[in-house]
């Protein structure tokens, strides 16, 4: 090769590196600058915060039991009740107009318990009492509460003597009776399964008190005690505004929302409702 094409060559290659380290330049200056993608997920937050948010399970099998089981599941309203429009607009169809356990998205949820206490949404009605039926896999009622009633739309929390056994799925029913001897059969359901308490979470359980007790069975997808214990602190103080947050935004993971401001009430051997 001559001298002169030689520095030619070199001077193209000198112009060809110095061109691929300016689009390099103006490539990374770019990156740098673009926004976040406008795809990613924002941290949760509901009432005022994150606290009491529900979460789900992961891993845990499907229930061995299944809701809607061929019999007559309806809105939980008695006939004289279904041709009152609502005064204040709201769709007969909305959640706060029907019969409805307080469950997870799927109706089902986990307990630590052999006695959970079970909540359900009572909207207005004509009804004279509502009972609660415990089922157990196989379809079989093995206890039952009546309730009389007298204010709604309420909250209305149950416990059964009936011990749960640990890895069994259970059925729970709430139905309204409308009338004296009325054959109960308009009522909503959910699924309860009792599971081992996860060893690493025992400890954490036994120090925690109040709402630090409440956000631990919560974040660890245990619906019933967290709902339970969080309810319970609500009758002491429904005032208290932090519990008033907490109790949406464990609601609002669960699509319940609508019935945040409703009155709790807890069943009484006795057929009263505190």
């Amino acid at each position: 090769m001559s001298e002169k094409h030689f520095h030619r060559y070199f001077s193209l290659l000198a112009i060809a590196t110095l061109c691929q380290s300016i689009v390099f330049s103006i490539f990374l200056s770019e990156t740098r600058s673009q926004p976040e993608p406008q795809n990613k997920i924002p941290t949760q937050t509901v009432g005022g915060g994150s606290r009491g948010l529900f979460q789900p399970p992961e891993g845990e099998p499907e229930p061995t039991v299944s809701i809607g089981g061929g019999r007559r599941s309806s809105d939980g309203k008695c006939p004289k009740d279904r041709d009152i429009k609502p005064t204040d607009s709201k769709s007969p169809d909305s959640l706060d107009q029907q019969l409805t356990p307080l469950l997870p998205t799927k109706k089902f949820g986990l307990t630590y318990s052999s006695n959970p206490q079970f909540y359900a949404y009572i909207p207005k009605t004509s009804a004279i009492a509502v009972v609660y039926t415990l089922e157990n896999q196989e379809g079989k009622g093995i206890e039952q509460k009546r309730i009389d009633l007298t204010n709604t739309p309420s909250i209305v929390g149950v416990q059964f003597s009936e011990r749960l056994e640990i890895g069994k799925d259970y059925k729970w029913l709430v139905s309204v009776v409308c009338v004296a001897d009325d054959p109960e059969d308009t009522f909503s359901e959910g699924i309860v399964r009792r599971i081992k308490p996860n060893p690493a979470l025992i400890g954490k359980l036994e120090n925690a008190k109040d709402i630090e007790l409440v956000e631990l069975y919560a974040k660890s997808g245990i619906w019933y005690e967290a709902l339970d214990g969080l309810a319970k602190l609500r009758l002491t103080k429904p005032k208290d505004p932090e519990l008033t947050s907490i109790w949406l935004n464990l609601l609002k993971s669960s699509s319940l929302e609508t019935l945040a401001n409703t009155p709790i009430k807890m069943y009484r051997e006795d057929n009263e409702l505190l």
